[in-house]
């Protein structure tokens, strides 16, 4: 971090973290030690406005002891002393009494502490690590590297100059990918054809040569309707299939089920749009598809609609190409401090190996999507005692069900900026240092080949008596006996150590330069080396990473654990198809959880001035079916579904596909996810159908 100093002021360069892009910017700091200024992030008002929540009235400052009932909000404040006292006896009771394993360690956001807990987790001899990842991300490279061996970037900020076509699926860059409007995807560019699959036709759609507006979660059935004519009209690369194919006959005899006819009326989409999306797609080389690491996986057969959808690449022979889709590879990393192979090896089972083997094999953390079940009905193992950072209810389906386990837990603590819904549940609240008020090693893992890692230094005093999540964790540790593991409390020696797996001339960089070090993959040396000098197509050397060396069109490794090793689908469990029972009830479908570039999900949604830019929660209707109800923009309406009623504000928009209903997440006061349906998680990954549900929408009577 560079200090310049200004007669009565201080610029310091740091990192900034509203979201994982972990962007450079400057503060500037008074004579008081008190931020005043934020410059270098433009065009990201999260990170703009990130002083107000930094001296938001409201922030956490103090350790708190609840002293009234759980969720009634009454806490007192207490010393760190005691604090962590009463969490280390109260974790050690659990052990004594049920088993380590009891004892669960979640991690929210922010995700920078992660090793430190998940170390503490793993020492402590609990298994039972779990993240925001149960529902985001994870499923997405599980399935990738399943199908591939490796994870596919989807989501580049990095333009390639040499795609022709790129196929956006389930999107959109204005809202959910930073640089935001300067994204390469929010704007048309000459000669590069744009296909949008969404159920809103968003800002990106509006873009496309073509918008396919799907039915949510007919993702599965789009694309194998995709592969159906690629197939068809012969436009696959049949001699790299003929190499590098696993399963190939039972995948082509599995989509002549998929005719566009078919397709067209299950995604509710003109057949005539898909054909020809289909040609431009299969025809226009090199073509690339641009994807979300979650929207595509929340749905109840999400993980196989994602294979689905990522084998385009391998049929059109656009896997790992330039201007395709390029493998994702690591590239220089710190060292792991995370003890994981000590979970691995000496540890009992992690929650959801019992029932999501695939997924656990691949990601190094329970499933967290299970935690209600364990807290309330002891399976698939019994969950006692909780210590989180960053946890909020709103995180799961059916979200009213994982407030009362908070509320059934023997213990819980928590650290945190501000009150959830779930503090409110805890025993002990702790006070979290921001970004500007910790350090942390960044390694970001960028893109294809390159990456940068950083060394944030602090920029500012914690306020109150905040602390980093990682110093907190490492306070526990010491006050559970294991001073030696770690580091006696020294936050700053755990990110040492963990540089000491960086090359020396890297790791002297990272920590001197604000804007740190960009390090590279060495698969592109040994690209070089074996005389490929286009630096692509690692499979010429590599192969893929399989269980069978190739891509895995009828996994062997899926079928080995019960499941379909083809891609198959499956209609959501609860719609207009799978349940018309419901229909009556329940006439519209119900997608959630559309990005917006002001909030990262529950996050500031109590910052004044961002809530101008979006002030209520809304759920977006298309106009017939408003008028349908009487319903008219800004009118505060019931959004109901099997699980319960929320009440948002309508937002009557033409950019809706009709028959589907739009809720905009992370509001902690009209939290759709107490609509969403927690029983039916996909087999495969756990992950919970927040984006393909049955809901109705009514107006709320004045008065």
């Amino acid at each position: 971090m560079t200090a310049v100093a200004h007669t009565d002021t201080l610029v310091k360069s740091t990192t900034c973290y509203e979201c994982d892009a972990n962007c450079l910017f400057d503060v500037t700091i008074d004579a008081s030690g008190r931020a005043i200024k934020v410059e270098g992030l433009p065009n990201c008002p999260r990170g703009q406005l990130q002083l107000e929540r930094q001296y938001h009235p409201d922030r956490l400052l103090y350790p708190l002891k609840r002293v009234g009932a759980k969720g009634s909000g009454e806490f007192e404040r207490i010393s760190w002393e005691e604090a962590l006292d009463t969490i280390a006896a109260r974790l050690q009771q659990t052990k004594a009494a049920h088993g380590a394993p009891a004892v669960g360690f979640f991690a929210g956001y922010t995700k920078e502490a992660r090793p430190q807990l998940q170390r503490l987790a793993h020492a402590f001899g609990s298994p039972n690590y779990l993240t925001e990842s149960g529902c985001c991300f994870s499923a997405t490279m599980v399935a990738e590297k399943l199908t591939y061996g490796y994870k596919l970037k989807t989501t580049s900020t990095v333009e390639s100059p040499k795609t022709r076509c790129v196929l956006v699926w389930s999107t959109n860059a204005s809202g959910s990918i930073p640089p935001f409007e300067n994204h390469h995807l929010a704007s048309r560019k000459k000669g590069r054809k744009m296909i949008v699959v969404d159920p809103r036709r968003t800002e990106t759609a509006e873009l496309a040569d073509i918008h396919l507006q799907i039915r949510p979660g007919t993702d599965g059935a789009l694309a194998l309707g995709f592969h159906h004519l690629i197939f068809k009209n012969g436009w696959q690369d049949q001699a790299f299939l003929d190499e590098w194919a696993n399963g190939l006959d039972a995948f082509r005899d599995y989509i002549q089920a998929f005719p566009p006819e078919r397709v067209a009326a299950i995604c509710g989409i003109s057949e005539a749009d898909l054909c020809a999306a289909v040609e431009l797609f299969a025809t226009t080389n090199p073509a690339q598809i641009a994807m979300s690491p979650t929207s595509t996986v929340q749905h109840s057969n999400g993980f196989q609609n994602h294979r689905a959808m990522i084998l385009l690449s391998a049929v059109t022979g656009n896997i790992d190409r330039e201007g395709g889709n390029r493998f994702f590879n690591d590239k220089v990393l710190p060292k792991p401090i995370e003890l994981f192979d000590v979970c691995k090896n000496e540890l009992p089972p992690r929650i959801g190996d019992e029932v999501f083997p695939i997924w656990t094999k691949y990601w190094p953390a329970a499933q967290s999507m299970l935690m209600p079940d364990c807290i309330l009905e002891g399976k698939p193992q019994p969950l006692k005692t909780l210590l989180a950072m960053g946890i909020n209810t709103a995180m799961w389906a059916n979200s009213k069900r994982m407030e009362q386990a908070l509320g059934a837990l023997d213990f819980f603590a928590v650290s945190d900026f501000f009150h959830n819904p779930a503090t409110l549940q805890a025993d002990i609240v702790l006070p979290a240092a921001t970004s500007l008020e910790r350090t942390a090693l960044i390694a970001y893992p960028g893109c294809a080949y390159q990456g940068e890692v950083k060394y944030r230094h602090q920029a500012l005093p914690p306020r109150g008596e905040a602390k980093p999540d990682g110093q907190i964790f490492l306070e526990l540790g010491v006050k559970l006996g294991m001073a030696e593991q770690f580091w006696h409390g020294n936050l700053a020696a755990s990110w040492e150590e963990m540089g000491e797996g960086l090359p020396d001339d890297i790791r002297k960089e990272a920590w001197e330069n604000p804007a740190g070090v960009t390090v590279y993959s060495p698969v592109i040396e040994e690209l070089v080396d074996m005389g490929f000098l286009d630096a692509d197509r690692q499979w010429r050397i590599n192969g893929f990473r399989t269980a069978t060396g190739k891509i895995e069109f009828d996994s062997v490794e899926l079928k080995a654990h019960g499941y379909d090793g083809l891609p198959t689908y499956r209609e959501p469990m609860e719609s207009p198809l799978s349940t018309p029972e419901l229909l009556a009830d329940y006439p519209l479908v119900l997608t959630s959880g559309g990005r917006q570039k002001f909030f990262t999900h529950s996050q500031q949604h109590n910052v004044a001035a961002m809530l101008a830019y979006d002030p209520h929660p809304r759920v977006q209707l298309h106009p017939d079916d408003a008028a349908a109800r009487g319903i008219s923009t800004g009118d505060a309406v019931e959004v109901r579904s099997a699980r319960g009623m929320v009440q948002f504000r309508a937002d009557v928009t033409d950019i809706m596909k009709p028959g589907v209903a739009h809720c905009f997440h992370g509001w902690n006061e009209a939290n759709v996810n107490e609509l969403t349906d927690d029983q039916h998680l996909d087999p495969i990954s756990g992950f919970p159908p927040f984006k393909s549900l049955l809901c109705e929408v009514r107006k709320v009577a004045e008065g």
